[in-house]
């Protein structure tokens, strides 16, 4: 097993090299030689403004306006389409219809998984995990309508039980009135972290999003309702919704599965959110949200049932780009309370609670400084439990779970991304590692490889 993991990543690596080769190829070679011309032009305009004896800070001013020209000129080359920004938390891909002008917007992203499980009992997988075409229509340039169609597990029928999955993920329209206030309705993104807006392959390190953002917090979660949100003052920025609440009927352990996602929703309860980032020097952004909700039984236009709850959820997250090194956390906890016929449920959490710390560093600065391609070896640990407390029982020991995760995010181009990771898993019980009876399938350490790419 050992030499098949071996094999695996030098083949990955070997794939990483041939990559980075064809990115240079001949065909951008003209482009590249003249965007170095066009740098020489520039260096020569700022010995000029030091001959001619300007003040220091006008030079430093012209200098970094002179920076900004260059990293347009290579985001021409590399990006002729779209240049890699955020609005307001959404991803880079998403956010295209924000920077386009009047009319239709088509974006997207995907991404291919292979799943190496170090264990005999349990098969290794391939899946080509999500397809997602993002359609825009902008009215003017204060009214848009923005949409994400979704298709995961390339949308067969014969995977047992991962079933296939085509659905909206988000469908919405945006009255963009000031840089401190605007209106959003309709299926929206949950501002709960910045994972779950930001989201797209190339923007997050990890075959596999955390385990931390997929069961505690749960990513991608959305819901329909009314958002306002807008920049304070530079700097500060919030969001805060009301939305439809939970389906208590649908729960096991904690809300993953009470998500409604739109789909003929049970409105007789509502949730509410609350979301500050704040960047109080340059490249450190801080986040906090809570979110609190009412749950019940059943879906939409059904006959009542009886379990009703009440849920929140907080989080604090961060983000350091300090020059290569990129450093990421995430803090969660949530709780859960009921009438008797939620709490009487065997498994159901009371308190759950995940964290994570990540960094990587892109070392081809260190080599190329003028590359668009990246290589970035990264570390990320995680810890979480879904049955912190538990309202019926005992906790679950399979549930409280450890996560490190080491591997290489490759993008040959900004928009394209190759990942490796291994990651070694545990648990607080004391089972063995397997799949069936008397084993512990979250014990199993695997390998994994990622392709993403966003248009």
């Amino acid at each position: 097993m050992n030499k098949i993991i071996f094999k695996a990543f030098i083949l990955t690596i070997a794939l990483f090299i041939l990559l980075s080769n064809l990115t240079f190829s001949q065909s951008q070679e003209e482009k590249i030689k003249q965007l170095e011309k066009r740098i020489e032009q520039l260096e020569a305009e700022i010995s000029k403004l030091q001959a001619i004896g300007k003040q220091e800070e006008e030079i430093i001013q012209m200098i970094e306006a002179l920076k900004e020209e260059v990293r347009r000129l290579r985001l021409e080359v590399a990006m002729p389409e779209i240049e890699l920004k955020s609005y307001f938390g959404l991803g880079p891909a998403a956010s295209k219809i924000y920077y386009t002008p009047c009319g239709l917007s088509i974006a997207g992203y995907g991404e291919i998984t292979y799943e190496n499980y170090l264990d005999q009992s349990k098969t290794d997988r391939g899946d080509v995990l999500r397809f997602i075409p993002y359609i825009g229509y902008k009215f003017t340039d204060n009214i848009l309508v923005n949409s994400e169609l979704e298709i995961e597990h390339a949308g067969i029928s014969n995977v047992g039980d991962r079933k296939p999955e085509v659905y909206v993920e988000f469908l919405y329209v945006d009255f963009l009135l000031s840089s401190g206030f605007n209106i959003r309705t309709g299926l929206f993104l949950i501002p709960i972290s910045r994972m779950n807006e930001y989201h797209e392959p190339p923007v997050y390190f990890g075959t596999l999003r955390p385990d931390v953002e997929r069961f505690v917090i749960p990513t991608v979660w959305r819901e329909l309702g009314v958002m306002v949100y807008g920049e304070l003052f530079s700097g500060l920025s919030y969001k805060a919704g009301i939305m439809n609440g939970l389906r208590t009927d649908l729960i096991g352990d904690w809300i993953g599965a009470g998500r409604q996602r739109g789909a003929t929703v049970n409105f007789d309860k509502f949730a509410g959110i609350l979301r500050f980032d704040f960047t109080p020097i340059k490249n450190l952004t801080l986040g906090a949200s809570f979110y609190s909700s009412g749950g019940s039984d059943a879906a939409g236009a059904s006959p009542k049932g009886s379990a009703e709850a009440k849920f929140g959820l907080l989080t604090f997250d961060g983000q350091l780009q300090f020059e290569n090194l990129l450093v990421k956390g995430l803090f969660a906890y949530g709780s859960a309370d009921g009438n008797s016929f939620y709490t009487n449920r065997a498994g159901r959490a009371s308190k759950v609670y995940g964290w994570y710390v990540e960094a990587g560093y892109n070392l081809i600065p260190l080599i190329y400084p003028e590359s668009i391609v990246s290589f970035s070896p990264f570390v990320r640990y995680e810890r979480y439990d879904l049955n912190r407390n538990v309202f019926v029982g005992d906790p679950d020991p399979k549930k409280n779970r450890s996560v490190f995760t080491f591997g290489i995010d490759f993008k040959p181009h900004p928009q394209v991304v190759i990942k490796a990771d291994y990651q070694l898993r545990n648990t607080s019980s004391s089972l063995p590692a397997g799949v069936g009876s008397g084993k512990d399938e979250w014990k199993i350490d695997q390998f994994n490889i990622g392709l993403g790419f966003i248009f």
